[in-house]
């Protein structure tokens, strides 16, 4: 009788690949978002368990700020490549009221033909069965300090792809008279901090990391024994007031470099310069994690050379500069962000709202070419991400202007609460508020978010 192969289930025409993080069926590949697999693994690992929407939410996304509707958007996604009727499951349950359900075929485990290598698996051992949904249900994964045991296993990936999790080594002192060791650790704990005000990014503590100042330990091994999928390394290199500093985020699974950047400072406040730096590498690793305010989730990106962009352009809005030369530096971080990285629904969102600010400070044939422009990007937007907020939030407008008051206010009420509560979210939601009268729930509104009367004045829906 064959084992069960703990790296893939296999039934029927599908093959569920935990190592390869893919799923086939048919033996085509069907196309996941990390996060959709990553409920997939997390319902598959346990065929038969009935897991609590919060639940998975805690594994998945390590907080419970995310809505119900994105996993209501994720399970659609995955009965989709599964093949699923969800009025008559095969493989994904709704248990009403309560969560979801995976169950395996009980007459079913051949492997597809198509992928040759799988091995039929059922279901998972119950031990391992249980210890791994211990650690998901936790959030994070308990960890010892132990030595190199061989290569990370896929079902460690899968839990670092739900919640990332991190290790900041010590800073390594460059500096001719090897004197700065005091900054160097400084540093390194100042981005530390930085780092654990992140729910959903698991940080290991100094002591941890500490354990290795000094060793001329291979990466890998490293984050084997932290139980980490990335590490922040680097130094410093002092010379007379002038301070050098370089910082770089490592894949722990192959030494891979995912991010690098060098700080030159002039050190006339040692504190000023610390915190500067630290705030600017947490931000940054922030975003290539994906764990920053304006994440893909939430319709961001993961470059940081746009999300730097989109906060300049964000930081005009917020001190309400709607003068036209701040119109034209607005629509020029716009373009640039959505050069950077066109998947960014935001950057999208913020290059259609900058040309239809510019074109109301021009006059002759330009405006209509400007605005002629924002329509085609709010098309590409509804085509690339129908089921964002931003695009629910143009659809909420539009019936607005159709004149269908109470279905826009209900679809703009759905896009403010679904999600953690933002100016962008909510400014449209409390002018129509606003515009029919509910003066008691406009004001509450404004003052959970901070929406200026201004703002809600020059919303889209005017």
């Amino acid at each position: 009788m064959p084992q069960p192969d703990p790296d893939r289930l296999v039934f029927s025409d599908v093959v569920i690949d935990f190592a390869g993080r893919r799923l086939l069926r048919g033996g085509a590949e069907q196309a996941l978002e990390p996060k959709a697999f990553a409920v997939l693994a997390l319902l598959a690992s346990s065929p038969g368990r009935v897991f609590g929407r919060d639940e998975i939410l805690d594994a998945v996304w390590g907080h419970r700020h995310v809505t119900q509707s994105v996993l209501n958007r994720v399970m659609s996604l995955l009965r989709q490549a599964l093949g699923e009727d969800a009025q008559q499951p095969r493989l994904l349950h709704t248990v009403y009221g309560i969560g979801y359900r995976f169950d395996v075929p009980a007459t079913e485990g051949v492997a597809a033909p198509a992928v040759p290598a799988g091995r039929a698996r059922p279901r998972w051992p119950r031990v391992a069965t249980v210890a791994v949904l211990g650690l998901l249900v936790v959030g994070a994964v308990a960890w010892k300090l132990r030595g190199p045991v061989g290569p990370a296993s896929p079902r460690a990936a899968l839990v670092a792809q739900a919640q990332p999790s991190l290790a900041v080594l010590s800073f390594v002192d460059l500096s001719q008279a090897r004197d700065q060791g005091y900054l160097a650790d400084g540093l390194a704990e100042e981005i530390r901090d930085q780092l654990a005000q992140s729910p959903a990014l698991r940080v290991v503590g100094r002591t941890s990391s500490a354990a290795f100042r000094g060793r001329d330990d291979d990466l890998r091994a490293i984050g084997r024994a932290l139980d980490v999928a990335y590490l922040l390394e680097g130094s410093v290199r002092r010379e007379g007031s002038r301070l050098r500093v370089t910082a770089q985020l490592v894949r722990a699974e192959d030494g891979s470099h995912l991010w690098s950047k060098t700080y030159a400072r002039e050190l006339r406040d040692i504190f000023a310069v610390q915190d500067g730096i630290a705030r600017d590498v947490a931000l940054a690793l922030r975003v290539k994690l994906d764990v920053a305010r304006f994440n893909r989730e939430q319709g961001g990106t993961t470059r940081v050379d746009a999300y730097e962009r989109f906060l300049r352009w964000r930081d005009i809005v917020m001190r309400e500069q709607f003068d036209v030369d701040h119109d034209r530096e607005r629509l020029r971080l716009a373009r640039e962000m959505v050069a950077l990285d066109p998947a960014c629904v935001l950057c999208q969102d913020a290059l259609a709202s900058s040309l239809t600010a510019m074109a109301k400070e021009l006059d002759g044939p330009q405006p209509d070419r400007l605005r002629a422009e924002a329509a085609q990007v709010r098309a590409h937007i509804a085509r690339i991400a129908p089921g964002s907020w931003v695009a629910r939030r143009d659809r909420s407008n539009a019936l607005w202007r159709e004149g269908r008051h109470a279905d826009a206010i209900a679809l703009a009420k759905q896009v403010a609460d679904g999600g953690p509560p933002s100016k962008e979210r909510t400014w449209d939601y409390a002018y129509m508020l606003y515009a029919v009268g509910h003066l008691e729930d406009t004001i509450a509104l404004v003052e959970r978010v901070g929406v200026p009367e201004k703002s809600c004045k020059s919303s889209g829906v005017v």
